[in-house]
């Protein structure tokens, strides 16, 4: 399975001072989004471990996101959520995250539904909401990428393939 949400961002590094929206995203790139960078990977990695080519079945998923999937992703939100940008126009940017990481979250919460009721109906609304974030995330990175092009924040050795 594919990363749902690709929180490993590169150093970033301004071109010049005085602009408080570059120094924000500099804050946010490279102080805020790592508080959260381990939780979210590890939720992710946990969930992609029993799903797609990786399912054997109910039993083993099931276990896997209540006791290890859906606390880290919830401890992850819950400290997401908890950051807060200086400027308008990171807020507007973090506030895109936040509602990806929703979906993701609800999404989660949904598979353990449909599997307690054996419900595919509530499977195929899980699988809706885990598009709904990756596409959600997609735009945040396309913005996060606009952003910092128009306040001259330059990447310093952005990873292949996230």
């Amino acid at each position: 399975m594919k990363r749902i949400f690709w929180l490993s961002l590169p150093l970033f590094l301004a071109a010049c001072g005085g602009d408080p929206v570059q120094k924000d995203l500099i804050n946010y790139i490279n102080v805020e989004m790592p508080k959260v960078a381990d939780l979210e990977s590890d939720a992710v990695d946990a969930y992609a471990s029993v799903s797609g080519e990786n399912y054997e079945n109910d039993s083993i998923m099931y276990y896997t996101i209540a006791n290890t999937v859906i606390p880290r992703y919830e401890a992850f939100y819950e400290i997401l959520e908890s950051i807060d940008p200086a400027t308008e126009e990171v807020s507007n940017l973090h506030h895109e995250y936040v509602a990806a990481a929703a979906d993701q979250l609800e999404a989660f919460k949904l598979i353990l539904e449909a599997i307690e009721k054996q419900d595919a109906d509530i499977i195929t609304q899980a699988n809706t909401d885990l598009d709904k974030a990756k596409v959600l995330l997609g735009q945040w990175r396309e913005d996060l990428d606009a952003a910092c092009a128009k306040h001259h924040v330059v990447m310093e050795g952005e990873e292949e393939g996230q």
